[in-house]
C-alpha cells in the first residue's frame, strides 16, 4: 500500500510533461483534433473571404484599366477632332491623362488598403481562435487531470480507510460548528 502512495505522489516526468505521459499524449491528440477541426471548418471560410477580396481588387483594377482605356480613347478622339494640336488640346490631353492616372492610382491604393485590412483582420481572427483553442485545451487538460487524481485516490483507498476518513471529516465538521 505504501508503494501505491509513492506512485500516486510521483511528480512530473520533466519540465513540460505531466506525471502521466499518457495524459500528455491524449492532451496533444485532443489539441490536434480541435485544431484540425478549426482549420477544416474555418479554413474554407477564410479562403473564400480572401478570394472574394481578391476578386474585388481585380474588378477595381479592371475598372481602372477601363477608365484608362476610356481616357485614352477620349484623348484619341480629341486629337482626331482638332487635327493639329494646339496649346488648348495639349492641356485637355494632359488633364485627361492626369485624371485617368489619378483615378487609377486611387483605385489601386484603395484596393491595396482593403486587401491589407482584410489580411490583418484574418490574422487577428486566427490568433484569437488559436488563443481560444489553447485556453480550451488547457481547461480540458486540467479537468482530465483532476478526474484522474480523483480516480487514483478513489481506487487506492480500501473500505476501512474510507470509513475512517469520513468519520474524521464528520468529527472535524462537528467540532468546528
Amino acid at each position: 500500500m505504501s508503494t501505491l502512495w509513492i506512485l500516486a505522489a510521483e511528480g512530473p516526468n520533466g519540465k513540460f510533461i505531466p506525471g502521466d505521459p499518457k495524459e500528455f499524449w491524449y492532451g496533444g491528440a485532443a489539441f490536434l483534433i480541435v485544431f484540425g477541426l478549426l482549420v477544416w471548418k474555418l479554413g474554407p471560410i477564410i479562403s473564400k473571404a480572401l478570394a472574394a477580396q481578391g476578386d474585388k481588387v481585380r474588378a477595381e483594377l479592371a475598372a481602372a484599366e477601363a477608365a484608362q482605356a476610356a481616357a485614352d480613347a477620349e484623348i484619341a478622339a480629341l486629337k482626331a477632332k482638332l487635327g493639329d494640336p494646339s496649346a488648348d488640346a495639349a492641356k485637355v490631353v494632359a488633364d485627361a491623362e492626369a485624371t485617368a492616372e489619378r483615378l487609377r492610382a486611387e483605385l489601386i491604393a484603395k484596393a491595396d488598403a482593403d486587401a491589407v485590412a482584410l489580411r490583418e483582420r484574418a490574422v487577428s481572427d486566427i490568433e484569437a481562435m488559436r488563443s481560444q483553442v489553447q485556453a480550451d485545451v488547457q481547461a480540458e487538460v486540467s479537468v482530465r487531470a483532476l478526474e484522474a487524481a480523483e480516480e487514483v485516490i478513489r481506487t487506492n483507498l480500501d473500505d476501512e480507510t474510507q470509513r475512517r476518513l469520513i468519520d474524521q471529516y464528520i468529527d472535524q465538521v462537528g467540532a468546528s460548528s
